[in-house]
């Protein structure tokens, strides 16, 4: 199940196994985010010390006992307090979760990203991911629109040493991709030189969809075939290249962030994020959030290696070939109250990169 409304109800929920009141929504709230702020159980003489909880501590141990039996909390064994479920995070997100008005600091920071005039689209929406996994503490991806229709305008070298060059390759949309060419031993940069000039004539004006097939053609041909080790290194360079362009544009931030959350510390734990992150899966996930915030928790997420996490996303439009997701990925225990706000001042943000 999916999760894109965010409203305190009437004064009672019917929920899975029982009807929470008010009181009980309220003392759900609160250990929640005693939780996600401590990480230490949270046990009844925390709730009574809390002012908007004036219930006696028989009343909150009562509650805290409900909540446990109806799943949304649950007991460990190293100590009396309550930690949350999955069940209970899921209800709190639709049903609880507050925005946290002290965001608003890190506003202007994210103004500047934007209204600098100096960044260009791409190095504003990187700048953006960089400075919301900072915020956060969590892993952040944007993901951008493919630009499979496009057509190949430019392909180009700009030679860096004797032996490295850096391949451009620009699209009528503007999307511009890199990739550094180490040039191989008994070739010179003239030999790159002349293969870029074959395969731009061969490709220029032809849609990046119709680029693989183009471009393994040009490779048969006898002045190419030639030179056959260098052929092969290059032309898997173009593909891999061009195969960004189809998945669209793809900034990534704060991997070592999601590492430093406690339930991410153990070597199997990293394992699992690092192979989340090469699954072209993710990708599809994050195509797949509608048209507005969504919020995948723990078994929500189709892929096995998420299953512990939470995945905050919502879409962001610039222009009509300019859009994309913004994807927060996170422990469970994730800070919603800050995370929520963040993703999507910034997606709103996006539209200023208009022109650029």
């Amino acid at each position: 199940m999916l999760y894109n409304k965010f409203a305190l109800d009437g004064y009672m929920c019917k929920r899975g196994d029982g009807m929470l009141s008010s009181r009980q929504k309220l003392i759900l709230k609160a250990i929640i985010e005693e939780y996600v702020d401590s990480i230490e159980p949270v046990g009844s003489k925390v709730l009574t010390e809390k002012p908007y909880l004036d219930f006696s501590s028989a009343t909150i141990r009562y509650d805290m006992q409900f909540l446990e039996e109806n799943g949304y909390l649950e007991k460990t064994h190293t100590s009396s307090g309550r930690i949350p479920s999955e069940k209970g995070y899921k209800f709190y997100v639709e049903n609880l979760v507050t925005r946290d008005e002290g965001i608003i600091k890190y506003y202007p920071i994210i103004d500047d990203i934007f209204e600098n005039k100096f960044y260009s689209k791409e190095e504003a929406s990187k700048r953006a991911v960089e400075v919301l996994s900072q915020i956060t503490g969590y892993l952040v991806i944007m993901l951008g629109s493919s630009a499979n229709f496009s057509k190949v305008k430019k392909m180009e070298i700009v030679p860096l040493t004797d032996v490295d060059a850096l391949l451009l390759i620009v699209t009528d949309a503007g999307a511009v991709q890199s990739q550094k060419i180490t040039i191989p031993q008994g070739f010179k940069m003239d030999d790159l030189l002349k293969l870029i000039d074959m395969f731009d004539l061969a490709v220029y004006d032809h849609s990046v969809l119709e680029i693989n097939e183009i471009l393994s053609k040009e490779a048969m041909k006898p002045r190419i075939r030639k030179m056959v080790d260098f052929k092969d290194d290059l032309l898997s360079f173009l593909i891999k290249a061009f195969s960004r362009f189809q998945n669209g544009e793809f900034y990534q931030a704060g991997l070592t962030n999601i590492f430093n959350q406690p339930e991410f510390h153990d070597h199997e734990s990293m394992e699992n994020i690092l192979k989340m992150i090469d699954d072209e899966s993710l990708v599809n996930v994050m195509k797949d959030c509608g048209t507005g915030l969504t919020i995948r928790i723990g078994e929500d997420n189709t892929i096995p290696n998420m299953k512990r996490c939470s995945i905050v996303s919502i879409p962001y439009y610039i222009n009509d070939s300019a859009y994309g997701t913004i994807s927060c990925i996170g422990p469970i225990r994730m800070q919603y109250r800050k995370v929520l706000p963040l993703i999507e001042y910034v997606a709103t943000s996006m539209r200023k990169l208009y022109n650029r």
